[in-house]
């Protein structure tokens, strides 16, 4: 079967024409990411449920997974009822909503941030719950990473001069702050070992592609 099929045809169907869909090309790698988990009874933390248009698509994905969403707002309407689902209510760097989080359903195999998508907020969402609820092996997806270039997100505009003319300068220029800020400094924590540098965060892999930040934990029994 095609690569993603599956994901679009449920994002089709539960988000509609809303513009807050999770685009295409994030579906497509989720499917190459999670396909093998899909009949096992794995356990999946998004942060950010919005309407909860994702919650069903993971319902039908996941059919023998634990899920739990949690959100600074009350729980949507369309949050699925089924035993298996777990909502908590309260900010995405709150140590004591993260802690309720993973007691209803951690520790985690894949954990999905697509919460406020400021920088600060990314930050301490995984600093705290990468070492402490996500398995060995384990995936964290950062969504959206992009927002760091829109005005209306925290430090998030500037100029970028053209690359390649007169008076350019010999340094591409580099977004520092939000979500891309943050994403780099992830690189750093990740080429940390090789240095002989220490880190609090097992990092395997990353992968990023177009607004979206893949990282893996290292599986400790290997």
């Amino acid at each position: 079967m095609e690569i993603g099929k599956d994901l679009c045809d449920l994002a089709a169907r539960f988000y509609g024409t809303d513009a807050a869909r999770k685009p295409t090309h994030y579906l497509i790698e989720y499917d190459r990411l999670f396909h093998e988990m899909r009949d096992r009874p794995i356990s999946l933390l998004e942060l950010g449920v919005y309407r909860g248009a994702s919650m069903q698509i993971w319902k039908e994905y996941f059919p023998k997974a634990t899920v739990v969403g949690l959100d600074a707002n009350a729980k949507p309407d369309s949050f699925p009822s089924e035993g298996r689902f777990h909502f908590v209510q309260g900010g995405q760097d709150d140590p004591k909503s993260l802690d309720e989080a993973t007691a209803a359903g951690g520790p985690f195999d894949i954990i999905i941030d697509d919460a406020s998508h400021l920088g600060c907020h990314t930050g301490r969402s995984f600093a705290y719950l990468f070492p402490r609820a996500l398995k060995p092996g384990g995936i964290y997806v950062i969504e959206d990473i992009c927002a760091a270039f829109l005005p209306e997100y925290e430090a998030a505009s500037y100029a970028a001069p053209e690359i390649g003319v007169p008076g350019a300068p010999k340094v591409f220029p580099s977004h520092q702050h939000g979500n891309v800020g943050m994403v780099k400094q992830l690189m750093d924590h990740a080429m940390a070992p090789t240095l002989k540098l220490t880190s609090p965060f097992a990092i395997e892999k990353m992968t990023i592609l177009r607004n979206i930040a893949i990282v893996c934990k290292c599986d400790m029994r290997e």
